[in-house]
């Protein structure tokens, strides 16, 4: 199911994408248990993002089906490699959902300019 983002008058909605089979599962669950939990419907059913990535914890997702706000964290997928002159590169495999790649690269340069980050080098 498509994730939806959007304001109306005096209200405003970010719905992250699930998958689509695991939303019927949830709705099957909940037609044979009217009171299923919050926790129950997890286990069937949570956001499933394109670009994959990795959701750090459950807090903000139970949070968002318990109370229709919740911030869901998710960080890219990656993994530190030496190159060829043994140095250290990081190889990101997987962005965050909605997360411009080009718009990432030049916020990385400019934490670098500003010295608020340290030992990124801009050889390839």
């Amino acid at each position: 199911m498509n994730g939806s983002s959007g304001i109306a008058v005096g209200m405003a909605t970010n719905i992250p994408p699930h998958n689509i089979t695991e939303v019927i599962n949830g709705c099957l669950a909940y037609i044979d248990d009217e009171d299923i939990s919050i926790e129950g419907l997890m286990e069937t059913s949570r956001p499933d993002f394109p670009t994959a990535a990795i959701i750090n914890g459950r807090r903000g997702i139970e949070e968002a089906y318990r109370t229709g706000r919740g911030k869901i964290y998710i960080r890219a997928r990656a993994e530190v490699e030496a190159d060829a002159k043994r140095r250290e590169t990081i190889i990101v495999h997987e962005n965050p959902y909605q997360v411009n790649k080009a718009r990432l690269i030049e916020k990385i340069a400019e934490l670098v300019k500003e010295k608020r980050v340290e030992g990124i080098s801009a050889h390839a």
